[in-house]
């Protein structure tokens, strides 16, 4: 049964009771109280939204950098990654949850601080307002009540003094009593029987008085009560259109960049494809990988005097794009050495191993007691040399060999040889280092 169906009784707590309107009174302070719960419910789910935003991009950056060092290869490796951009796309998603929410907390702000008034001693003004003039409706009534309840005990009292005096009388004829006595007692009796009249027709006249008073205590009160019933209605519509901004703010099916995300993710999946990657392991891992094969070399005295310790160039680093593989054949040809790596171009593993040439393939037959041995250590100290840029990162491997960042510029003061190194200065100091690595500058 709702409430509006239940048959009301009086109760000693009635609304109509001398300060039980304060309950109404409170429930005002209590819409005070209840905004401020509701910012902090809104400001925690916002919180709630931005440390998952937070959690969904760190766990994409973690995974990404996992899945880039790791193993995996191939189109595999790109889906993965891709993959993972769902996270810190959703990331921004939730994050402008969180910033929705926010404009609903700052809209809920504004309200409360427009329509509940500080108070000095605590409270809000709104709340003391329906208190004073609930007080102002009520101070009559309270007075004649208060009149009305002393006339009512007075005639209670004269009621039972003419019991009690009726009751004494009764007794006088059950034991040794004078005529003087009962008399006194039967003037007793009359006396108390004026006063139960008096009294009696003084609290019929007070309660008469009093509720003639009713209606206009009835309208008064009632005045202030629809003003607090109406300043009520209102804050409890602005709270629905609260909830509906929260609900908005939180529909996830409103939010159209969601479904892209999701298409977008698909088609990345879409994207992984066995075979292709199967066909680049082959090539750069595996059975389909070129390879020099051991043949007979005449031994050379020239080799075996120098003292320059021979190098494999090592090739260029690993472009991430699996469209640059190259086939077997390709990389053969690369394996001839007779034509560096271009500027520009990509190089996957296949070719750079097939570019790490045999130091037996390297060694040349010449006489070993010619004076102009191209071994002999030679003097860079006056020599200009032609300025390079590095392509690439290079960290030598060799005490020999320079280390350099990409971008780095320095000289070059001697060709590639046959292995594929050159020699070059960088910050004062002549050493070694790959011609791939490297291309020259423009003057």
């Amino acid at each position: 049964m709702s409430a509006g169906d239940e048959t009301l009784q009086p109760s000693s707590d009635s609304f109509w009771d001398i300060d039980c309107y304060k309950t109404t009174v409170k429930r005002t302070e209590d819409g005070l109280h209840m905004c401020s719960e509701l910012m902090k419910l809104i400001t925690e789910r916002s919180e709630i939204e931005m440390k998952y935003a937070n959690k969904l991009k760190m766990w994409c950056k973690k995974w990404s950098d996992i899945i880039d060092k790791g193993p995996e290869y191939g189109t595999n490796k790109d889906v993965l990654v891709g993959s993972l951009h769902e996270a810190d796309a959703m990331g921004d998603v939730h994050n402008g949850i969180k910033d929705r929410l926010m404009e609903v907390h700052a809209e809920l702000k504004k309200w409360k601080n427009e329509n509940f008034k500080k108070a000095m001693v605590g409270g809000c003004k709104e709340a003391k307002q329906f208190e004073d003039d609930f007080k102002k409706a009520q101070k009559p009534w309270a007075k004649k009540l208060a009149k009305v309840q002393k006339c009512k005990k007075d005639y209670f009292n004269a009621c039972k003094q003419e019991v009690a005096a009726q009751q004494a009388l009764s007794q006088t004829g059950t034991g040794a009593v004078t005529e003087e006595q009962v008399k006194k007692l039967q003037e007793k009796v009359e006396k108390c029987q004026r006063d139960v009249s008096q009294t009696r027709d003084k609290y019929e006249e007070t309660l008469k008085e009093l509720n003639s008073y009713k209606s206009i205590y009835i309208i008064d009160m009632k005045e202030v009560f629809d003003n607090t019933q109406k300043f009520e209605e209102k804050r409890l519509e602005y709270f629905k259109d609260i909830l509906i901004g929260i609900h908005h703010a939180l529909d996830l099916t409103q939010i159209n960049e969601i479904s892209t995300i999701y298409e977008l993710l698909k088609q990345k999946i879409g994207l992984s494809d066995a075979s292709k990657d199967l066909i680049w392991w082959s090539q750069n891992r595996g059975a389909d990988m070129p390879m020099n094969w051991p043949e007979f070399e005449e031994f050379s005295l020239e080799q075996s005097l120098s003292t320059r310790k021979e190098k494999s160039r090592p090739g260029v680093p690993i472009s991430s794009n699996n469209d640059t593989i190259r086939s077997s054949k390709s990389s053969l040809h690369n394996l001839a050495g007779k034509e560096p790596v271009q500027e520009g171009k990509a190089v996957t593993a296949g070719v750079v191993a097939s570019q790490i040439p045999s130091k037996a393939n390297a060694v040349q037959s010449s006489n070993p007691f010619d004076e102009d041995d191209d071994e002999e250590e030679e003097d860079f100290s006056n020599q200009v040399g032609v300025l390079v840029q590095a392509l690439f990162d290079y960290v030598g491997h060799e005490k020999d060999e320079l280390s350099f960042k990409s971008g780095d510029k320095f000289e070059k003061l001697k060709d590639r040889d046959d292995q594929g190194w050159c020699t070059g200065r960088r910050d004062g100091r002549i050493g070694l280092f790959p011609d791939n690595y490297v291309k020259v500058v423009d003057q």
